[in-house]
């Protein structure tokens, strides 16, 4: 994955996040985008980040970036190359940006044993965020209604990693609050009276028939009405005529993390506004910020204990979970069970810190050919000791398993120190004659159509690969019409 996720937050993201400031202070630096200015350029970010050690993660959307950065204690160090990656960041854009880019940084405090909290995790990307809008000086307001406009529409955004979201199980349904909904003919005094007599409240849904069409806050009414002759241009108006037309609006079944994507992504004028909640197109609530990240932040930190420790991979339930949400999705897939042969040898030869060695080598190479030939749409686990799992889409099984065992065996020798063995023990404890470690991995393709179940594939991939291991050296074995299996010879 890199220093850089698909999504604002997931398991991998939050443990190096979270996993101290050994090499100088962490903090969180946003930056935002003026709406007159094209999207983040992805290409160049990422190039960018591959030369800066100081940045651990980071994410982007069309208008807002935030970077985790390891920067020197002192403060007038740290201040000094804050400046430099801020230039730089500037100038990817654009030789003359101005006040178009807006910056904000916030440390993050440690826990005892050297970790950051999740809840200043969360704490520090809002603050973070908010400091780099008010770091534009309010110049983004005059572009913020041709913003609204162009954003992409729900349905048109593309849906977010298939294991995080559904190994969290949460929906924006289930944190839906009741929020005060009013018709649109509503008075403006009306609702200022009721903000009024609701401190505790911030917005109201503006509902016609059951369904939302804009959305007031407190903050922006109150703005309006502050203005020089507000209230007589204002009071006596209808609700309509100052709404906000394009909040956000989520159905109740969609995932946490895909909506919270979407809310970091608004034009900064709706940045903090509540998300508007539906179910089947009717009005039913709405999720605060504060709610919809601190949800999203506690469902991640629980993912991350359901990790390897080794490998920083999902296992378990989350394995199973992946593959019953691609068989109710009813696309084609294959499933890939791999695993290594005559490990036990390997570690009571070379000791346990070279077996911990061997198997993250094995997570990294399958991981490598997988975003090589599957892109984003993949899926790698941890099944436990040796044992690994990947689903992917691609429609040649083949070819992944011979790439998987090719580049396997091409760095395999650094794990003997450079002279490869010649013989290896048994499970019995005799000795076979073999060039050390091989993969042996089984195939099971479904193509969409027939009734299958997550414990009917684990069964067909334990036959297969009791059929791959059969053949000497590396070897895989696919199961269906694409049977076959391949050899690497020492």
């Amino acid at each position: 994955m890199g220093k850089w996720v698909k999504s604002l937050l997931n398991a991998a993201s939050l443990k190096t996040m979270a996993g101290g400031a050994s090499g100088g202070a962490t903090g969180l630096l946003a930056g935002r985008l003026s709406a007159g200015l094209p999207p983040w350029p992805k290409k160049k970010l990422k190039q960018w980040a591959a030369d800066k050690a100081c940045v651990k993660w980071g994410w982007h959307g069309h208008r807002s970036l935030l970077l985790a950065v390891r920067l020197p204690e002192d403060e007038r160090s740290l201040r000094s190359a804050l400046s430099e990656i801020e230039a730089e960041l500037g100038g990817l854009l654009s030789e003359d940006t101005g006040r178009a880019c807006g910056f904000g940084y916030v440390p993050l405090p440690l826990r005892p044993g050297g970790r950051i909290a999740d809840q200043d995790l969360m704490e520090g990307l809002l603050e973070a965020a908010a400091l780099a809008l008010q770091s534009l000086g309010g110049g983004d307001r005059d572009g913020a209604e041709t913003a609204a406009k162009t954003a992409p529409k729900e349905s048109e955004t593309k849906s977010v990693d298939v294991w995080s979201a559904e190994a969290s199980g949460l929906t924006v349904g289930s944190l839906a609050t009741t929020v005060a909904a009013m018709p649109p003919a509503t008075p403006v005094s009306a609702a200022a009276e009721w903000f009024e007599d609701h401190p505790d409240c911030h917005s109201i849904v503006v509902v016609v028939g059951g369904q939302p069409c804009g959305l007031i806050t407190r903050e922006r009414l109150n703005r309006m009405l502050a203005s020089k002759f507000g209230m007589p241009l204002y009071w006596n108006r209808t609700i309509d005529k100052i709404m906000e037309n394009a909040p956000l609006v989520a159905e109740a079944d969609r995932q946490v993390e895909a909506v919270a994507r979407l809310a970091m992504d608004r034009p900064d004028s709706q940045l903090y506004d509540t998300v508007i909640v539906t179910e089947q197109g009717r009005y039913r609530g709405g999720v605060t910020i504060k709610s919809l990240l601190e949800s999203f932040a506690t469902l991640q930190a629980e993912a991350a204990r359901r990790v390897n420790p080794l490998t920083g991979l999902p296992g378990g339930d989350i394995i199973r979970r992946e593959i019953e949400t691609r068989i109710r999705l009813g696309r084609p897939f294959c499933v890939y069970y791999a695993d290594l042969d005559y490990f036990k040898w390997f570690n009571d030869s070379y000791g346990y810190s070279a077996g911990d060695d061997m198997i993250r080598y094995t997570a990294g190479v399958l991981g490598a050919v997988l975003d090589q030939q599957e892109g984003e749409g993949h899926f790698l686990g941890h099944i436990g000791g040796d044992d690994f799992i990947s689903i992917g889409e691609g429609a040649d099984p083949e070819s992944r398993c011979r790439e998987f065992i090719e580049r396997f065996h091409a760095g395999v020798d650094l794990m003997y120190g450079g002279v490869r063995p010649t013989s290896v023990l048994g499970r019995h404890g005799e000795p076979v004659p073999q060039p050390g470690v091989t993969l042996s991995i089984a195939v099971i393709c479904w193509d969409g159509s027939r009734t299958v179940s997550h414990e009917g594939l684990s069964r067909l991939a334990a036959a297969y690969k009791k059929k791959a291991k059969g053949i000497p050296g590396s070897a895989y074995a696919i199961s269906g019409a694409f049977e076959t299996s391949f050899e690497v010879q020492a």
